[in-house]
């Protein structure tokens, strides 16, 4: 019996998916498990899954496709199975087609090929068949261990004969993919045409005002370094302290823990922190929930799953939604300050840039050596005023200069 392979709803609030890669093609052998294409959302990508044993028999959406929830991707069935084709769907192909597309895919060799699947990317594939290179020994670098071009040809060293530069540019082009020169033009991932998206969304959408100050962190410092003292279990981050510092200064400030939908503002009852996650193919924010009500510890412990399980694929849609305010901290990579674009339709967003030593003047009118972090506050102007998130940005530095604050 055939079996209908739909787009699964992978979170509440998801409507649909775009199909980012097809790992099986039409008259491919699958097994139930066997994965069959990766798609995005506006949250994550992930792989589907094959629900059947059988052939791959007919693909309704293309790569690149916007799919709704339960909507049709493929089917899969036996090769005798007469399958009824929607005549409103984009296929054009007929069953008889489909039938001598099957029998000329499958051969016992490539049956027992495609039963352990090797996930590289087109562009690998190709310049791995220009090389002579063979995949299964790479181990891939890519998204959930794919295999990238780099990985093929860093894999060039190891062979004994010369291939010369000519033919690795050979190797890389595409019908569709021009290149010019010595140039290597890559078409988008299907994670970055959703970035680009939601971005622009972001930018079109949200008036985005940003307010720029400096917080002397000298006492966070200490207190962070008296905390990991004293538990040798958990490491803590500035990211970690941050995150119940904003999520504290916001249970003072609820306008500012909102979202805004067409006309109306919802004032959220929950403090759920999203914490920004660089991965290799863009950038990932699961949310720790309930942020207010949990400790340093048990929120570092929460952002360190979250960020490991993120690298590895691993997060359900669920961990990547309902995030109330959202923290982007580039510190690690030297950045002194940045304008970060707000994740709507949360209003506002924090960037945080990197510790400095600079000299500074007290209270006694001394120039005295201070550790000092930029903070960039971005706020969607149809929900606050400037004099609201300059209260709210005002009151996390308070809370970095001096710590005790946040338990009066």
């Amino acid at each position: 019996m055939a079996t209908e392979i739909r787009m699964p709803q992978l979170g509440l609030t998801m409507t649909e998916g775009m199909i980012g890669e097809w790992l099986k093609k039409e008259g491919d052998v699958v097994q139930k498990g066997d994965a069959l294409l990766q798609i995005t959302t506006d949250k994550l990508a992930t792989e589907i899954e094959s629900e059947a044993d059988g052939v791959l028999r007919v693909i309704y959406a293309k790569e690149g496709d916007e799919v709704p929830v339960q909507g049709l991707l493929a089917i899969v069935g036996s090769l005798d199975e007469e399958i009824n084709i929607d005549s409103n769907s984009s296929k054009t192909e007929t069953i008889a087609d489909v039938a001598v597309q099957e029998e000329q895919h499958i051969s016992p060799t490539t049956e027992k090929a495609q039963r352990k699947r090797i996930k590289a990317s087109p562009l690998a594939k190709k310049t791995a068949t220009k090389l002579g290179i063979d995949l299964s020994g790479i181990t891939g670098s890519g998204f959930s261990g794919r295999i990238v071009q780099k990985d093929v040809l860093a894999q060039e060293p190891k062979r004994t004969e010369t291939v010369s530069v000519e033919t690795i540019y050979e190797a890389v082009e595409s019908p569709d993919v021009p290149t010019e020169s010595a140039d290597v033009i890559k078409p988008l991932t299907s994670m970055r045409k959703v970035i680009g998206k939601r971005m622009t969304e972001s930018k079109h959408n949200a008036p985005h005002v940003t307010l720029t100050t400096e917080a002397n962190v000298d006492k966070t410092i200490l207190l962070r370094s008296k905390l990991n003292d004293k538990n040798t279990e958990v490491r803590l981050s500035y990211t970690d302290i941050l995150v119940k510092m904003i999520a504290t200064t916001l249970r003072h400030i609820p306008m500012m823990n909102t979202s805004i939908e067409e006309d109306r503002i919802i004032i959220h009852d929950k403090v759920n922190i999203g914490v920004a996650v660089a991965l290799e193919e863009g950038l990932l924010v699961p949310v720790v929930r309930d942020a207010d009500r949990k400790g340093f510890k048990a929120i570092s412990k929460e952002i360190k799953d979250l960020a490991a399980r993120a690298k590895e694929n691993k997060l359900s849609g669920d961990e990547l939604m309902g995030g109330t305010f959202t923290i982007s901290n580039l510190g690690n990579y030297d950045v002194d300050g940045f304008t970060p674009i707000i994740n709507l339709p949360e209003s506002a967003i924090l960037g945080v840039g990197r510790i400095v030593r600079k000299p500074v003047v007290n209270e006694n009118d001394e120039i005295v050596p201070a550790s000092m972090m930029t903070l960039s506050l971005s706020f969607d102007h149809r929900v606050a005023d400037g004099a609201l998130a300059a209260q709210l940005l005002k009151m996390i530095k308070d809370y970095l200069e001096d710590p005790d604050q946040m338990y009066l």
